[in-house]
């Protein structure tokens, strides 16, 4: 009962999910710790939280991955096994999040790997309609555009727009190459923009369309 009373308390704070897959840089993991943050790892993923030095709150899913120091590091009310075999363990710990209260989540340790992995975790972005849910890593900070998205970035940042589906009347300004009423399916299309002048804007009508903003300016000649 005081550990949900301790969820409820704390959140107004942004929630950090550490996934199990490739681990950033431990420079990139320490420009991300800004502020308080309620930190959940899927599984495995508490290995590379404790490895960066973050205090975890939890670690949520089938718990199969998580090894003795893991186990030794942390207190036993701090594990919740969630036996479900039809949702991945990132699932389970952003459902986690949630529940105790968290709207906007921030996901690591997403990427590399298998690419099943990969693209079954990058679907998060498009399953939790109803939080603010971004991915990052050292290159992209990715995230679903529900309905309008701005960006607020230098001149040749990096864009890239993927369908995941068939997405309907996209429209984009303050791209270098610009979408009007497009519709624009799974494929590379939408790979490789830049920014042209900021703030550029990103509309969906209709699908699930994932933004990926990049952390570096590459200008196309």
């Amino acid at each position: 009962m005081a550990r949900d009373r301790a969820f409820r308390f704390t959140a107004c704070m942004a929630a950090l999910v550490f996934a199990n897959g490739e681990p950033p840089s431990p420079a990139f993991l320490a420009s991300i710790r800004t502020g308080q943050r309620f930190v959940v790892a899927a599984d495995g993923g508490a290995r590379h939280a404790l490895d960066a030095g973050f205090a975890i709150d939890a670690v949520v899913g089938d718990l199969d991955s998580v090894d003795d120091g893991v186990l030794a590091a942390l207190p036993p009310h701090a594990f919740h096994q969630v036996a479900r075999a039809d949702t991945t363990d990132l699932e389970k710990a952003i459902r986690f999040c949630i529940e105790a209260g968290h709207e906007e989540i921030d996901v690591v340790c997403a990427g590399g790997g298998r690419a099943d992995h990969a693209l079954a975790n990058l679907s998060v972005l498009t399953s939790f309609r109803t939080s603010h849910i971004r991915i990052l890593d050292e290159r992209f900070t990715i995230s679903r555009v529900d309905g309008l998205a701005s960006v607020e970035a230098p001149p040749a940042t990096v864009i890239s727009l993927v369908a995941i589906g068939l997405c309907t009347g996209v429209t984009t300004t303050g791209m270098r190459w610009d979408l009007t009423d497009f519709d624009l399916p799974f494929g590379p299309r939408g790979i490789h923009n830049e920014i042209a002048s900021s703030p550029a804007t990103v509309r969906v009508a209709s699908g699930d369309l994932l933004l990926f903003r990049g952390h570096w300016v590459e200008r196309h000649r």
